[in-house]
């Protein structure tokens, strides 16, 4: 009885995690080689160091003492900023004349505060990131050169998240995979030009999408450009978990009320969850962020 329950539980794992996988398989068809996905993974790399060295270029010790903020978190930012580095490094010594080049880019924060609620996002959606394109990578090398990287993010996100902005270090039992083109869709949103050397990425962006003060359980708007007139739904994703809810005459719906620290929520032209893909995603994904305190159950987001 106890195998039989513990298979159970496996397989309906699997079958959870197929959901949030799914959008990827039209894209994963024509497939992607070793050093496609590693310079993807440099580009985001890439971003990260430059977020990361321009921000502590501009900010010093003082100015985190003016703004409140014990030594220690610019210090820790330094370590954390090595660490970017070191995976730029890494990854462009692996690419060699493969590597792709740092592209020139604008983050929006304006003062310490804000660059910290940015940077715990930029690194959430890194974890997310290297989880979806794992997948596509063939090498055992490679691959754990990703999962290392990886779990350093994640670490980086957990510390921020949590030391520093006091928020929880996580948004449940699982993070959140995302398809190579939402992760583009999200960086690109920082990327102002490329060097023309640079080799052509096999990704694309889908239009931007922004929700009007979401709150969970409450009627948020969705604005977005693109599609053919609808209908359209809105497609929530937190760990293993998505949820689909139709939006009305005027592109609002719900935002599922259990969903808690980072989540990320595309338009799509089906409603069905489980056939999203590349193909039918109207916009975004927008990133979604809901903190909550440590007296709350946190079980993870199951969706409908």
């Amino acid at each position: 009885m106890m195998k039989t329950a513990t298979a159970m539980l496996v397989l309906s794992a699997l079958g959870a995690i197929a959901t949030p996988l799914k959008q990827f398989q039209s894209r994963a068809a024509a497939g992607y080689s070793d050093t496609q996905i590693l310079q993807y993974a440099l580009t985001l790399e890439n971003l990260e160091k430059s977020l990361y060295s321009d921000f502590l270029a501009k900010y010093s010790a003082q100015d985190f003492a003016n703004a409140g903020y014990p030594d220690w978190v610019r210090s820790r930012l330094t370590q954390v900023s090595d660490h970017e580095a070191a995976h730029v490094e890494l990854l462009s010594t692996v690419l060699g004349s493969d590597a792709v080049q740092p592209c020139t880019y604008s983050f929006p924060y304006t003062d310490i505060p804000s660059f910290l609620g940015l940077s715990s996002t930029i690194e959430n959606v890194g974890v997310s990131a290297y989880s979806g394109a794992a997948q596509y990578i063939t090498s055992p090398a490679y691959l754990s050169v990703a999962a290392v990287i990886l779990s350093t993010e994640a670490r980086h996100q957990a510390w921020e998240s949590s030391a520093v902005l006091k928020n929880a270090a996580w948004s449940g039992p699982y993070d959140t995979v995302l398809g190579l083109d939402m992760v583009y869709t999200l960086a690109s949103a920082f990327i102002t030009s490329c060097p023309d050397s640079n080799a052509a990425l096999p990704v694309k962006a889908f239009p931007a999408l922004t929700v009007n003060t979401p709150t969970p359980g409450a009627t948020s708007t969705f604005s977005f450009k693109g599609g053919n007139g609808g209908p359209y739904y809105a497609i929530f994703y937190n760990g293993l978990g998505t949820q689909s809810e139709q939006l009305d005459a005027n592109n609002a719906a719900m935002i599922p009320s259990a969903l808690q620290g980072f989540s990320y929520v595309i338009i799509a032209s089906t409603g069905n969850a489980t056939a999203v893909t590349d193909d039918n995603i109207v916009a975004g994904p927008a990133i979604l962020s809901f903190p909550f305190n440590s007296k709350v159950s946190n079980p993870g987001f199951t969706g409908q």
